[in-house]
């Protein structure tokens, strides 16, 4: 069985991603699921850390649409994921412990910032190409912000950079809607 590949347009070109179910397969699901309800579509890129994690969904978009969450599949969880937190890795973000965000990716920049995540978050995927467009968004001018109640450290672009579309090949493979934990709702 091929595995899925999706392929991430952004302002300055395509990343393409190889996705393994077989390591977090509802952090899988949830991935696709959200590239088919268009959860990705015309998104400003909000945190990027050199030589730490782009994470082209951060703060899910704002949208609560994007705002759930998933049962972390990783080992400080409980849960059986061999893949190696390295540099190119793509990942779910998450709280470090327990749960995955439902859409909130990221993909990590050094081998060092992979050891710091290992097993703290779903990985599920790896950059297998586009990966002069990943260098090309690390190394735009950025500023730092910090979001209200955050303390990560957060950079954001000073020109805004998009992630425009993605799509995805599943080669013809059904995956399942993902098994939401729950929904965050703000303002509801």
């Amino acid at each position: 069985m091929k595995h899925p590949i999706a392929k991430i347009y952004t302002s300055k070109g395509i990343i393409t991603v190889e996705l393994y179910p077989k390591y977090a397969p509802n952090t899988v699901n949830s991935f696709i699921w959200a590239i088919r309800k268009n959860m990705y579509e015309n998104r400003v890129i909000k945190r990027i850390v050199p030589e730490y994690v782009l994470q082209p969904s951060y703060s899910y978009f704002d949208d609560d649409d994007c705002n759930y969450m998933l049962e972390g599949e990783f080992s400080d969880n409980g849960f059986d994921n061999p893949m190696k937190m390295e540099k190119w890795t793509v990942a779910m973000a998450g709280d470090g412990t327990k749960e995955a965000h439902g859409c909130e990716f990221f993909i990590t920049l050094s081998d060092e910032a992979g050891a710091k995540l290992q097993g703290k978050y779903a990985a599920f995927g790896k950059v297998i190409d586009g990966f002069d467009v990943v260098e090309a968004l690390v190394n735009v001018e950025l500023k730092r912000v910090y979001p209200a109640g955050m303390s990560a450290t957060v950079y954001q672009p000073v020109q805004d950079e998009y992630m425009e579309h993605v799509e995805v090949d599943t080669f013809e493979v059904e995956y399942t809607v993902p098994k939401i934990k729950y929904w965050i709702r703000w303002g509801c």
